[in-house]
């Protein structure tokens, strides 16, 4: 048995050296332990866990703030890995239940995705292979700087309505590690929610980058349409229709694979006539 201190919980979290029966309930946590070489112990995961495509045959313990108990009884897991924000409600309730958990950041910017690789590396004792990874995306995330310098953007997801990001958001802070800028960047939060359209018209982005939301057939012409309703209109980027649409969970995911996502995102941009 290990211990291993926790800043979040404030406290040392007695582990075995190297878990065997690991349940991740975040899709970023469990990318990651997969491309460490830990997917073999990965006995649970979250219903939005779906990457790599082998987590698939993964039986699912509950979504992002519910767990399904008895499934979790069943399964034994030696240590839960969870994610902060609203699943630190979570964190006490496992822990009443005998559950040993272990909870990796929300990330508030692109260097914290890498760290939360060498946090999780650590944590299920798959060191070198996490800081093996962590120096591969590292050369992507050299790639990404500034490739595109001086492009104004909005960005916006739906979650039950449209939300853009802040300052404070590893999502923001790469459009600006790439060079953009964008509508909400001086704002001191993660997440806009019902972002203000006269701040989306005053601004005049060039760009918009929408990600859809699982099961969407996203277009920009639809998209336009939404913004019109909206009264998102006179921009240039409506305009132009400068819209690039992204997959579901591809730049709201921060884990491995978000800086795949930046690339694509970059190329997309690049194809349209600015």
């Amino acid at each position: 048995m290990v211990k291993l201190y926790s800043e979040i919980l404030s406290k040392e979290v007695e582990i075995s050296d190297k878990p065997q029966r690991v349940i991740s309930l975040s899709p970023a946590i469990t990318e990651t332990l997969y491309l460490i070489g830990a997917g073999d112990r990965v006995v649970g995961v979250s219903f939005f866990c779906n990457k790599p495509p082998e987590v698939s045959k993964k039986p699912r313990v509950g979504a992002y703030l519910n767990v399904n108990y008895n499934l979790l009884e069943k399964l034994n897991p030696e240590l839960l890995l969870v994610t902060t924000g609203a699943q630190r409600e979570r964190i006490e309730e496992l822990e009443s239940k005998g559950y040993k958990v272990y909870p990796i950041p929300l990330p508030v910017n692109i260097y914290g995705i890498l760290d939360n690789i060498m946090i999780t590396g650590i944590v299920v004792n798959e060191i070198d292979n996490a800081r093996e990874l962590a120096y591969k995306l590292t050369e992507k995330l050299i790639e990404i700087k500034n490739i595109l310098k001086g492009v104004r953007i909005y960005y916006e997801i739906d979650l039950g309505g449209p939300v853009s990001v802040g300052s404070h958001s590893y999502i923001g802070d790469a459009f600006k590690f790439m060079g953009m800028s964008h509508v909400f960047e001086n704002e001191r939060v993660p997440y806009v929610i019902n972002p203000d359209p006269n701040s989306i018209i005053k601004y005049n982005p060039d760009v918009i980058i929408y990600e859809q939301k699982l099961g969407e057939n996203a277009t920009v012409d639809k998209f336009i349409q939404n913004l019109e309703k909206r009264n998102i209109k006179e921009i240039n980027a409506v305009k132009n229709k400068n819209i690039v649409i992204m997959e579901y969970d591809s730049l709201a995911h921060y884990g491995p694979s978000f800086f795949d996502a930046a690339i694509r995102l970059a190329n997309r941009i690049k194809e349209l006539k600015l």
